[in-house]
């Protein structure tokens, strides 16, 4: 499978970083860009970065089209004239598949930077998804990560919010985490780091172990104890309440770039 990316930014990388580890051949691998800065970091890992006029030059299974909403649009456009042939699968947030300018040739994908540890979780959408592109679109992500199917496009909205989104939530909580360590190693911000290293990692381990958290929250606490303490203070705070207003907020700014789109 050749895949060429139309644009280098972080989902890009992330998601060609997890190919690599997962044996997919740079050499399989085109992609433009013009930043520098970017350009340097694709070299690195011996991708190939050429010309938008590359997809006229030369065949590839997938087109990834990997930039900016407001440049979304302009850019589909010259890519399906350059390729006409090739389907575009889109990870670009907020726009729907019907404002491309061919919608039948549009694969919508989210996939999150977590890709890059092939630990993503990418949703897919199509209007037909009976065709070799899209089988070969839910390979291609498979390699780094999980994959969901979407029956309805507007569920997209939905997993930005807590997929696409989630990440920076939960680490929005853990670097108040960090912030309480380094203030208790009184400096020793390495310690303290390495410490929190070891505590982050050790939480997908229990959930490895037991997938029910109220079972691990009761490992934990005891009653009238420190963490029933704790535990008490964050539900009279409504913190399900807080988490679940950052996802409405995020899938109302998903709708808002589709509309603006």
């Amino acid at each position: 499978m050749k895949v060429c990316f139309v644009g280098g930014g972080n989902i890009a990388q992330a998601i060609i970083e997890g190919l690599l580890k997962a044996n997919f051949s740079p050499k399989e691998i085109i992609c433009v860009e013009r930043n520098q800065e970017k350009i340097d970091l694709l070299k690195a890992k011996e991708i190939q970065v050429k010309s938008l006029e590359c997809l006229s030059e030369d065949t590839f299974d997938l087109i990834v089209l990997a930039v900016k909403p407001k440049d979304a649009i302009a850019v589909a456009e010259d890519v399906q004239g350059l390729a006409p042939n090739t389907s575009i699968l889109t990870v670009v947030a907020g726009i729907g598949i019907a404002k491309y300018p061919d919608p039948s040739a549009i694969i919508r994908l989210m996939p999150n930077t977590a890709s890059a540890f092939n630990k993503g979780i990418t949703a897919l959408y199509a209007e037909d998804k009976n065709t070799p592109a899209f089988k070969n679109a839910c390979e291609l992500f498979e390699m780094v990560g999980n994959i969901m199917i979407m029956e309805n496009e507007d569920d997209i909205h939905t997993f930005t919010s807590i997929v696409g989104s989630g990440q920076a939530f939960l680490f929005k909580i853990l670097n108040i985490y960090l912030a309480e360590l380094k203030a208790l190693n009184k400096g020793d911000n390495e310690q303290a780091i390495n410490s929190f290293k070891d505590f982050v990692s050790s939480l997908g381990d229990l959930f490895n172990k037991e997938r029910d958290f109220e079972i691990l929250i009761n490992q934990i606490k005891s009653p009238g104890g420190t963490t029933q303490a704790g535990i008490e203070s964050l539900e009279d705070n409504q913190i399900d309440l807080i988490i679940k207003d950052a996802f409405k907020a995020a899938k109302k700014r998903s709708m808002q770039i589709s509309d603006e789109n």
